[in-house]
C-alpha cells in the first residue's frame, strides 16, 4: 500500500519523536471522546430514569470536562501536524529542485518544463495536504474503533454483531473506493500536465499569439485541454461524493437495528435504555474516524499519484555524470585545444536505428584560434558545440580538450573553461550587475565593465539612470532582443574563459554592431579559443577557420578565401547573403 509515499518516510529522520508525541496526543483525545458515550449510559440509567438530579449534574459536568480535554489534545496534535506538513513540503520541494539542477540537457528533453513546474507546485501541495490529514487522524480510527468494540463487549455483548456488520460494510466501501481512485488520480495528473503545458506555451508566446491574431484559436486549444482535465477530475470527485453517504447509510441502518433489537431486549428486561443509547453513540463514534478517513482517502490517493510522478524525476539517472576520478590539465599545457575524433551523436530520445544528428566528425581547433561553424538550420551546428561542455555526451568517438577526454574532466572545471552565450538569450530577474557576474559573482567592477564594453552593452546600460544596478525583469523582457544578446555575451566574457562559445548569439544585431562586437571580443579574450555558430556569412567571414556543415556532417573547411574559391555551396551562400560581394 502506498509504496511511493512510504519512500518519503526517510525525510523524517530526526523527527520521529515529534511524530510519536503527536500520535500519543491524538490517541489520548480519542480515548476521552470514547468516555462520553460511557457516561451517557450512566446519565440515562442512573440520572434521568432514576430521577437523580445530582447524578445528572455530575455526569454532564464530567462529559464537558472530557470533551474539553479531548479538544485540547486534538489541538496540540494539529499543531504538530502543521509542522510536519510544512516540513514535508519544504524538504520534498528542495530535494526535487536539487535533483533537477543535476539534469543535463537530455534529461530536460524528457521532462518538459511545464511538468516540472506542476510537480514543484501542485504535486508538492498534494503531498503536504495528505501528510497534514494523516498526522491529524492516523491513530484516531484504530483507537476509537477498538475502544468502541471493547466497551460494547463490556456493556451490551448481545448487540456486538450489529457493530461487526456495520464495520465490515464500511471497510468494504472504503476498499472499493481506494481501488477505483488510484488509477483515476494518475489520469487526472496527466491531464493537468497537458493544461500546464498549453498555458506555459501560450503565456511565453503571447506576443506571437497577438501578432498572428490567434487568441480565439489558443482559447479553444486551452479549453480542450481544460475540458479533458475537468472530465478526468470529475470521476474521482464523484466517487468521493458517493462514499460519505454510503457510510452514513450504513451507520443509520445500524442505528435503526440497535434501537429495534435493543428495544426488544429492553422489553424482555435484558438491556437497559442507557445501554441502548450508549451503543447507538458508540456506532456514531466509529463513524467519526471513518468519515474522516473517507475525506482523507482522496487526498492520500492523489498524493500517491503525485509521489509516483516525483519519483520518476528523483529516480532519473542524469545523462551526463561526473567522472569518478576526474583528470586535470597540466598547468604547462596550453588550454583551449579541442579535438573531435570520429564523433557521432544521437539525442537520448532517438532510437538506435534513427539517423545520427552528427556523423563521424573529425576536426581540431588550436588554442587561441577563432573558428566558425556555418550552415543552414538543422545542420547540427549547435548540437556540435553543445558536446564540448558536455551538455550532452557523444554517442560514438570522443572529444578532448588539451588531450583529456571531456568525459574524464571534472564538470565544474570543464564549465569553468568554457564561456557560453546560447541561442536563446535568457536573463534572470534582479539587477544588470547580477546577470553580468552570474558566472563569477566576485568579478571586479572594472572587469565587468570591460566585458560589457566588449559586448557593446556598456553604452545602453550606462544610459539607464540606475546603470548596472538597473532592474532586469523576468527573462529580461524590459530589454530588446539585441540588448539581451549583448548582455548574454558580456556574461560569458566575465568568467574569462579559455574557450568562448557564441552560439548564434549575434543574430539580433545589425552587421556593423556585430562586427564591432567581434573585434572587441577578440581584443578582450586574447589567446582564448573562440567558436562562433552562425547562419550569416558576416558572422564568420573573419574566422581563422570556417567549418561548413550540412545534414550533420562537415562538408568543407578552410578560410573565407579558400572556401570561396573551392566550395560551390559556400559561394552560393555568400552570393545570396552579400549580394555578390565575395571578398
Amino acid at each position: 500500500m502506498l509504496p511511493n509515499l512510504r519512500r518519503f518516510l526517510a525525510i523524517y529522520r530526526g523527527y520521529e519523536h515529534h511524530f510519536f508525541i503527536s500520535q500519543i496526543l491524538l490517541g489520548i483525545a480519542a480515548l476521552f471522546t470514547l468516555f462520553i458515550p460511557m457516561l451517557s449510559q450512566y446519565l440515562v440509567d442512573e440520572g434521568l430514569i432514576a430521577g437523580d438530579r445530582t447524578a445528572v449534574f455530575r455526569t454532564v459536568l464530567w462529559m464537558v470536562v472530557f470533551a474539553a480535554v479531548s479538544a485540547v489534545f486534538t489541538m496540540a496534535n494539529a499543531w504538530y501536524a502543521v509542522g510536519f506538513s510544512e516540513h514535508t513540503a519544504h524538504v520534498v520541494r528542495l530535494y526535487l529542485y536539487k535533483k533537477i539542477q543535476t539534469f543535463s540537457f537530455g534529461n530536460f528533453d524528457r521532462f518538459p518544463t511545464s511538468n516540472l513546474l506542476g510537480m514543484m507546485v501542485s504535486d508538492v501541495n498534494a503531498i503536504k495536504e495528505a501528510v497534514l490529514q494523516v498526522v491529524t487522524s492516523l491513530v484516531q480510527a484504530p483507537v476509537m474503533v477498538l475502544g468502541a468494540i471493547v466497551l460494547v463487549y463490556r456493556s451490551t455483548p448481545s448487540l456486538v454483531w450489529i457493530l461487526w456488520i456495520a464495520l465490515a460494510l464500511m471497510l468494504i466501501a472504503l476498499g472499493v473506493f481506494i481501488n477505483k481512485m488510484s488509477h483515476l488520480f494518475e489520469v487526472q495528473q496527466g491531464k493537468m500536465d497537458a493544461v500546464n503545458n498549453v498555458l506555459q506555451e501560450d503565456l511565453s508566446g503571447i506576443r506571437v499569439v497577438k501578432a498572428f491574431v490567434q487568441e480565439q484559436y489558443e482559447t479553444r486549444r486551452y479549453d480542450r485541454a481544460n475540458q479533458e482535465f475537468r472530465k478526468a477530475s470529475l470521476k474521482p470527485v464523484q466517487y468521493a461524493a458517493l462514499l460519505q453517504p454510503m457510510l452514513y447509510l450504513v451507520v443509520n441502518l445500524g442505528t435503526v437495528a440497535v434501537f429495534w433489537f435493543g428495544g426488544l431486549g429492553n422489553l424482555a428486561g435484558e438491556i437497559t435504555a442507557g445501554q441502548i443509547f450508549a451503543f447507538a453513540q458508540y456506532l456514531g463514534t466509529i463513524l467519526i474516524p471513518l468519515v474522516t478517513l473517507a475525506n482523507i482517502l482522496p487526498q492520500v490517493t492523489a498524493a500517491e499519484a503525485s509521489a509516483e510522478r516525483m519519483f520518476k524525476v528523483m529516480d532519473e539517472i542524469t545523462d551526463v555524470q561526473n567522472s569518478a576520478h576526474p583528470q586535470s590539465a597540466h598547468p604547462e599545457v596550453p588550454q583551449g585545444r579541442i579535438v573531435f575524433e570520429q564523433v557521432s551523436f544521437r539525442y537520448p530520445n532517438q532510437s538506435a536505428q534513427s539517423e545520427p544528428v552528427l556523423k563521424d566528425i573529425n576536426l581540431t581547433i588550436e588554442p587561441g584560434q577563432t573558428v566558425a561553424f556555418l550552415g543552414a538550420t538543422g545542420a547540427g551546428k549547435s548540437t556540435l558545440v553543445n558536446l564540448i561542455p558536455r551538455f550532452y555526451d557523444v554517442t560514438q568517438g570522443r572529444i578532448t580538450i588539451d588531450g583529456i577526454d571531456v568525459r574524464e574532466m571534472d564538470l565544474e572545471q570543464l564549465h569553468a573553461l568554457c564561456g557560453i552565450a546560447l541561442q536563446e538569450s535568457v536573463l534572470f530577474s534582479g539587477k544588470v550587475r547580477d546577470n553580468l557576474c552570474y558566472g563569477n559573482p566576485d568579478t571586479p567592477e572594472d572587469d565587468m565593465i570591460a566585458a560589457a564594453k566588449a559586448a557593446d552593452a556598456h553604452s545602453f546600460v550606462s544610459a539607464i539612470p540606475e546603470g548596472y544596478d538597473a532592474a532586469v525583469a523576468r527573462r529580461g523582457t524590459n530589454f530588446s532582443g539585441g540588448q539581451r544578446q549583448r548582455l548574454a555575451i558580456a556574461r560569458s566574457l566575465t568568467t574569462k574563459p579559455k574557450i568562448l562559445i557564441l552560439d548564434d548569439s549575434t543574430s539580433a544585431l545589425d552587421m556593423s554592431t556585430e562586427a564591432r562586437v567581434q573585434d572587441a571580443i577578440q581584443d578582450l579574450v586574447g589567446s582564448s579559443t573562440t567558436i562562433f555558430v552562425a547562419q550569416r556569412i558576416s558572422t564568420v567571414i573573419t574566422a581563422d577557420r570556417i567549418f561548413l556543415m550540412e545534414a550533420g556532417e562537415i562538408i568543407a573547411a578552410g578560410t573565407h578565401e579558400e572556401l570561396l574559391k573551392t566550395n560551390p555551396l559556400y559561394q552560393e551562400i555568400c552570393n545570396s547573403q552579400l549580394g555578390g560581394v565575395t571578398a
